[in-house]
């Protein structure tokens, strides 16, 4: 019935054709158990049906969403649209109630628990007047711990993706974020959430020494450190900013009978920017390292 539908010509407020209507409602009927997996279809295509018809959406699929009306249908059509969560904002103040009370039901999600936390946090990066900050300051909090490695995770991953624009976009969506939403207390750090924020000050480039500044006391030794230094290296910005460079290497390095080639690398490239930096303990512990193994 979707591929049919998709055959016609779709318009933002056209209506649904009245032949395939009934049949949508017909399925969206909640004590129809039979036809669950067919909601589950017609949630991944969200979307597409609340701009196409979207009186017909609220009345009839959204009420699925409601975790305290409908349970069970609810994790089955957050599970169909997570299938390909993208943000569209008209929906998103349609159905805030509901998606904000699903932080609450992060486990029953199963497979799709991390797109849900993914699809929370670009929500948070690019907010809607009808939500507060407070709206995702709670629900950001109310997550899991895996929940919050991925949100981190996340950061790093539209930070990277911002290209060009990272530093705008640190600036103006990250750092905000960090601030303003991202609960406070340290005992929520982990080994993940240190590697994620590793990668996002590498991602801000020429804000690099900002987002130092933002994740130091989050950023811990780390097993994966090889991964990191070899991406820092990459970068160039051992050259553009010697002194904050190597705090962030001696924030993340864990010292281990090995280390990394770009290890030293970096450390000859902040001894030649910056000579001063070789007589300071971070600098000397790292090098020592490297003397120990022969490096």
């Amino acid at each position: 019935m979707l591929n049919i539908w998709f055959k016609h010509e779709l318009n933002d407020n056209g209506t649904l054709p009245e032949n395939i209507k009934c049949f949508f409602t017909q399925i969206c009927a909640p004590t129809s158990e039979q036809y669950r997996h067919g909601r589950v279809l017609l949630a991944s295509q969200l979307i597409v049906l609340f701009r196409v018809d979207p009186n017909w959406t609220e009345t009839y699929l959204l009420p699925l969403f409601n975790w305290k009306t409908y349970p069970v249908e609810a994790k089955a059509v957050w599970e169909g649209f997570l299938w390909g969560p993208r943000i569209y904002r008209q929906l998103q103040i349609s159905f805030k109630s509901q998606f904000l009370d699903t932080v609450h039901h992060y486990q029953e999600l199963g497979e799709c628990k991390r797109q849900f936390a993914a699809f929370l946090t670009y929500a948070a990066l690019d907010p809607i007047d009808a939500y507060t900050t407070q709206d995702f300051q709670m629900a950001i909090e109310s997550l899991p711990q895996e929940g919050l490695q991925e949100v981190a995770r996340t950061l790093s991953q539209a930070l990277e993706g911002a290209g060009e624009q990272r530093e705008v976009y640190w600036k103006n969506r990250i750092q905000p974020f960090w601030q303003n939403i991202w609960p406070k207390s340290r005992e929520l750090s982990s080994n993940e959430i240190a590697a994620s924020l590793a990668h996002t000050c590498i991602a801000a480039r020429g804000e690099f020494p900002t987002a130092l500044s933002v994740f130091q006391d989050w950023l811990r030794p780390l097993d994966t450190s090889y991964f990191i230094i070899k991406t820092f290296h990459e970068t160039n910005l051992s050259k553009r900013f010697p002194e904050d460079a190597l705090s962030f290497l001696n924030s993340i390095f864990k010292a281990q009978q090995w280390a990394p080639d770009e290890l030293k690398e970096c450390l000859d490239e902040i001894a030649e920017t910056k000579p001063a930096l070789k007589q300071l303990p971070q600098f000397l512990r790292l090098s020592q390292h490297l003397q120990q193994y022969g490096i």
